[in-house]
């Protein structure tokens, strides 16, 4: 049997812990000498420990770990309970790393403005485009990118297809239940009617032309793609345009690496002369 200061050592805890622990019924010694007062644990009793540790790092509370402990919760069902936490940690991870993203191209944005980059704005003048495509309600970001992959399995590059494309037709900026028209440009005769995974179908449609197509190509991430848009108003303002249609983006190189910071986008907004 071990101290309460040997155990601590051994399960690399505080002192304070084990005792609070003990006063709280949840470990507690399996001896105590009568005489001293002094406290026991057994190697065995580690197990214990680290279980309610383990349980706590998941973010249960004290009185849930107990009732868990009564009912005698499996190795099984605690590696579940892990792997469910580290998916959350996962996706919070992710989220905070497109905020910093989303910040550092801002900032970038604002020194291209201090410093008077060039506008790398093209104009041109758009034919009508025979495209496959659907138009949806997304529920979100990570779902718009899920509809992305079943496009690109459904309509592969090798089939003949054309550049992706996405157009928002929300007359807000919102990142949740977003109207969105996805698809691909097509290059090639094809089928009327393509099915998705999801049970979706894509019909083949035809994109208006556009007498005089403001356009940027901008590489990086999709959080980082605000730069070009801030380029084109920019521009439109300067030399007497603004917005007359519905916004597309075409995806030039979708991306490879795991963060997008390889995708190349190809913004077209739609403008015509200010009278």
């Amino acid at each position: 049997m071990f101290s309460v200061g040997e155990f601590s050592r051994l399960g690399q805890v505080s002192k304070r812990l084990l005792r609070y622990y003990d006063e709280i019924g949840l470990l507690k010694p399996v001896r105590i000498d009568v005489a001293s007062g002094y406290r026991y644990y057994s190697a065995e009793q580690l197990a214990e420990l680290n279980r309610i540790l383990a349980l706590k790092e998941l973010g249960l509370s004290l009185d849930q770990i107990r009732r868990m402990l009564n009912d005698h919760i499996s190795t099984e069902e605690m590696q579940g309970m892990l792997l469910l936490k580290k998916v959350e940690i996962e996706q919070q991870l992710q989220a905070e790393l497109q905020r910093i993203r989303k910040i550092e191209s801002r900032l970038q944005s604002i020194r291209n403005a201090e410093t008077r980059q060039p506008l790398n704005v093209v104009m041109k003048q758009v034919s009508a485009q025979s495209v496959m495509s659907l138009r949806t309600i997304v529920e979100d970001f990570q779902h718009a990118l899920e509809l992305t992959r079943q496009i690109m399995m459904a309509l592969p590059d090798k089939s003949g297809y054309g550049l992706p494309f996405v157009m928002c037709h929300d007359d807000d900026v919102v990142e949740f239940n977003m109207d969105l028209q996805m698809g691909r440009v097509i290059e090639t005769s094809t089928t009327a009617i393509v099915p998705l995974d999801n049970g979706m179908l894509m019909q083949r449609c035809e994109l208006p032309p556009v007498e005089t197509m403001a356009t940027t190509v901008i590489t990086g991430a999709l959080e980082t793609i605000h730069v070009g848009y801030a380029e084109i108003g920019l521009w439109a303002e300067q030399n007497g345009y603004r917005m007359a249609g519905t916004i597309r983006e075409l995806s030039l190189q979708l991306p490879r690496q795991a963060d997008g910071g390889d995708l190349i986008s190809e913004i077209q907004v739609p403008v015509e002369r200010v009278s």
